[in-house]
């Protein structure tokens, strides 16, 4: 299948598709709330359902407009999957307790600025709460569609217009956007700028979708542990020492850009 439409969205229009993206997730939630679906599910499954389902409608319709195939957008480089992750798994997995503690204190940081009524600390609390459903929204479902959405179709066309720092600090500030509030928007973007920067060197979604699963599962870990432990230093991890985490993110990320930098990447059309 030959892809339609390359350049599609553009800065612009990725700024819509947001919009759009936005609009979709409250239609769903008022049809989920007038029509008493899910009534009996617990309201952060609720949210977590409409949020992959809202990503989910938007990213088939962008499939269906781009005429692309999925083997294509998982993984369009050279190269095999199974040689890409195993070149970089281990150090991705190593930076991800790192990346959780810088995201942490930048988040304190928001909060100090921009308190958090009780009803967003509920919600946030309700969130991260180790369920089973929301556990398969969190750290399966919604890593896999977002990654297709923003790194395989908005970042992918960003590539082949503007430059890898603009088309990856872009995408990044949208993925931010794109959680509805400032207190996951600074986490969003520090994720999505590595994810972004994975793809680009990599072609493929898969190392991003390993990242995005992998600190998605530690930080519900974590917060289960915190959870736990009332006696905790709530500005540290708690399940991992701080040291440990910068150490082991200091050899994860220079291991990456030994590994992605010492290449020329593949072409933005790749």
């Amino acid at each position: 299948m030959t892809e339609q439409h390359e350049t599609f969205p553009g800065k612009f229009q990725a700024l819509l598709l947001i919009g759009l993206l936005i609009v979709i997730e409250v239609v769903l939630f008022v049809v989920v709330l007038s029509t008493g679906l899910l009534a009996d599910i617990d309201i952060e499954d609720v949210a977590g359902f409409i949020t992959v389902v809202g990503n989910g409608i938007l990213f088939i319709g962008l499939m269906a407009y781009k005429r692309i195939g999925y083997a294509e957008l998982f993984h369009p480089a050279k190269h095999s999957v199974a040689a890409t992750m195993t070149l970089v798994s281990a150090p991705i997995l190593l930076i991800v307790p790192g990346l959780a503690l810088l995201t942490g204190w930048m988040d304190s940081f928001v909060e100090q600025l921009f308190p958090m009524s009780a009803e967003d600390a509920e919600l946030l609390d309700s969130l991260l709460a180790p369920a089973a459903l929301s556990i398969l929204f969190t750290c399966v479902a919604a890593p896999v569609l977002e990654e297709m959405l923003f790194r395989g179709v908005i970042l992918r066309a960003f590539l082949r217009q503007y430059s890898r720092r603009f088309s990856i600090l872009w995408s990044a500030t949208l993925f931010g956007i794109a959680h509805f509030n400032v207190y996951q928007l600074v986490t969003a973007f520090m994720a999505g700028l590595v994810t972004g920067w994975l793809y680009e060197r990599c072609r493929s979604l898969w190392p991003g979708i390993l990242l995005h699963a992998a600190y998605n599962g530690f930080v519900t870990y974590d917060y289960y542990v915190w959870s736990t432990q009332p006696e905790a230093d709530g500005s540290m991890l708690s399940s991992i020492p701080a040291g440990v985490a910068v150490a082991a993110a200091i050899v994860g990320g220079a291991v990456l850009l030994r590994l992605l930098t010492s290449r020329p990447a593949p072409s933005p059309r790749a």
